[in-house]
């Protein structure tokens, strides 16, 4: 093996531990900023507990349910055979589910605003620290990652304009820290 293919194969490898430690970087800010999303607001639990008994108008109510009879004159024509009647039934949402879903949106919006802040940081800080070739790069990446997932968090959130608005902003900040990063290498 010659000198410059010798040197050309260490810069190559070198290269490519650069890189893997930049993604291994940005996966790790990443994994980070959940952890401290589920720290301050965690998501609910899995329901391992089977659905609560809500047979009876007093166990329905206990729970938060409406109790719903349907009368002869109520009733709708529906596909069923002649011989079965329509029987009362208890409607939800009940009181655990409610619970449930206010815990969800708390925790999604907890991870949004950890997720854009540090995004914004993990970009900021990628493109001021320049002393190292691998550090800068994988910052960088786990910030446009953690923009993407705020997205997402966003995008799960709002509906009609508000996605709109929110993909504009992030397409805006990620081109203009992209148009800086290449302006520089340039």
């Amino acid at each position: 093996m010659t000198q410059e293919s010798h040197t050309k194969a260490k810069r190559w490898g070198i290269n490519l531990i650069g890189g893997l430690f930049g993604i291994a970087l940005a996966l790790l800010f990443v994994l980070v900023l959940r952890s401290i999303a589920v720290q301050i607001t965690p998501p609910p639990e899995q329901l391992t507990e089977p659905y609560p008994d809500v047979s009876t108008q007093e166990l329905c109510q206990q729970e938060g349910g409406r109790w719903i009879t349907v009368s002869k004159s109520q009733e709708k024509p529906v596909a069923v055979s002649q011989g079965i009647q329509p029987q009362p039934y208890c409607q939800g949402p009940l009181t655990s589910e409610r619970e449930r879903t206010v815990q969800e949106e708390d925790s999604r919006q907890t991870s949004l605003f950890v997720f854009a802040i540090g995004g914004a940081i993990a970009v900021v800080s990628g493109l001021l620290i320049r002393t190292r070739r691998s550090v800068a790069p994988g910052l960088l990446l786990g910030g446009i990652v953690s923009f993407f997932i705020a997205g997402v968090h966003i995008w799960t959130m709002s509906a009609g304009l508000g996605r709109l608005i929110t993909t504009i902003v992030i397409f805006i900040i990620l081109l203009g820290a992209g148009l800086t990063i290449f302006r520089e290498q340039e």
